[in-house]
């Protein structure tokens, strides 16, 4: 009876099954990657918001037409100006085009992990050609090949920055909290910029 007494009593304290807990981690585990994944979307939906805002929307219809095809003709005229505004209009056109353009290379690359690296530069390459026709055909800014060039060198630079941080975390439910985080994170910095740059412009 005693034996009987000391078994039921052990079986009380063991702990749940292997099964439960694994259950229990995945639950946890599912719920902490669509919370992740709702935030990132989150905060790359108000970047767009902000981006084409910034693009497109603020400037009236009509009120700005110019079209530049040379590679590197404004660049260059920036750099060798001698004007006292050409500073503040260089970085509003050079610094500011290539910083915009950082978050869409990270969160093209997060989105599209299994696509060559090609079509991520595509990707980010499309958009930039779609903004400076949309600017020209509506003439809400200047619609400058040297914008599509620095637009690229800043997805370039976001795609390289993905690149090392899945080379650091390796696992992707890492690389999933990390870009979480770090969108989180982020948002005053670059929501910052985009408040320097357009009053620059």
């Amino acid at each position: 009876m005693t034996g009987s007494l000391c078994i039921v009593l052990r079986m009380g304290v063991q702990p749940k099954p292997a099964a439960v807990t694994d259950v229990r981690t995945w639950r946890l585990a599912t719920k902490r990657a669509k919370a992740e994944t709702v935030a990132i979307f989150a905060v790359f939906a108000l970047y767009a918001a902000f981006l084409l805002k910034l693009l497109l929307f603020s400037r009236a219809p009509g009120s700005e037409r110019s079209i530049n095809l040379i590679p590197f003709a404004s660049i260059a005229e920036y750099a060798f100006s001698h004007s006292p505004g050409t500073g503040k209009v260089a970085f509003a056109n050079v610094v500011g085009n290539i910083l915009i353009f950082i978050p869409l290379g990270v969160y093209a690359s997060w989105l599209r992990q299994r696509a060559a690296a090609w079509l991520t530069v595509l990707t980010v390459a499309s958009v930039s050609v779609a903004v400076e026709i949309i600017q020209g055909v509506f003439a809400v800014g200047a619609s400058d090949i040297d914008d599509v060039i620095l637009n690229c060198a800043g997805g370039l630079i976001g795609m390289l920055a993905f690149w090392l941080l899945s080379a650091i975390l390796r696992e992707r439910s890492r690389v999933r909290t990390a870009m979480a985080v770090l969108s989180l994170l982020s948002m005053p910095v670059w929501g910052y910029f985009f408040f320097v740059i357009r009053l620059h412009m």
